[in-house]
């Protein structure tokens, strides 16, 4: 999609969340690479780190950041509650009309999802982000992710995404009423997504590059994630078909 014609003038403002557990090697690039884009980009921010109860010296480096930027806040969960939940808590703690969020990992160029605030500016009030590619997931990694997105998109009719669990922009007060929302973890996004389209939101698209984790180690594709995210998809499906049933 081209994004609409820039005009300062209508540049919303935007809160980004990076969610972070155990990355301290990775949170400093992360809040810099954000804050270079968006200041670039000539909008209102602001960033919010949320540290989802880091064993690390993330909740440190956060503060420290916090206090050399303005722009910069940091909320802690106090104890780690999976993932998708730092998700959760920078939307309901966003203060700007428009929401994305990046993970401390850095594996989204945030300039591609900076350059698609454009289109929330203008055109739609929720994209849904696509990957490049997935080149460095091990073969059970790839082959539970499209697993995954065969699932959803059969389960509650969306074909037209080839991506569910990526990087996710929206307006802010499309998605703060439906807090507290019926799922956690990974599959929350997707919640977000059907309840936005059933309700009439327009919806687009955004592409993003994918990179490789420089350093640390991705917790999503453990086991245990996945069994629980097959879990709430299963339930939040019992409770969407429920729901359509009685015509609500």
């Amino acid at each position: 999609m081209t994004p609409a014609p820039k005009d300062p003038d209508l540049r919303q403002g935007v809160t980004c969340a990076i969610m972070a557990y155990n990355e301290e090697q990775n949170l400093g690039q992360a809040v810099a690479e954000v804050r270079q884009h968006l200041l670039a980009s000539g909008r209102p921010f602001e960033v919010l780190i949320v540290d989802d109860g880091s064993t690390d010296r993330t909740a440190e480096i956060g503060d420290e950041l916090a206090h050399e930027h303005a722009d910069t806040r940091v909320i802690r969960h106090g104890h780690n509650r999976g993932p998708g939940s730092a998700i959760v808590t920078g939307v309901a703690q966003a203060r700007m009309p428009l929401y994305c969020f990046h993970p401390a990992d850095n594996q989204v160029d945030f300039g591609d999802i900076c350059q698609a605030l454009d289109l929330l500016d203008h055109d739609y009030d929720l994209l849904v982000g696509q990957r490049s590619d997935r080149h460095d997931y091990s073969f059970m990694r790839l082959l539970a992710s499209y697993a995954s997105i065969t699932l959803n998109r059969f389960l509650f009719h969306l074909p037209d995404y080839r991506d569910f669990n990526f990087i996710y922009l929206w307006r802010t007060g499309l998605v703060q009423p439906m807090l507290p929302l019926q799922t956690t973890g990974v599959f929350l996004c997707t919640e977000v997504l059907i309840r936005a389209r059933d309700a009439g939101a327009r919806i687009g698209v955004a592409y993003a590059a994918y990179r490789p984790r420089v350093a640390g180690k991705s917790t999503v594709g453990r086991p245990i994630v996945m069994v629980k995210t097959l879990g709430q998809v299963l339930k939040f499906w019992a409770f969407w078909t429920a729901q359509r049933f009685r015509g609500v």
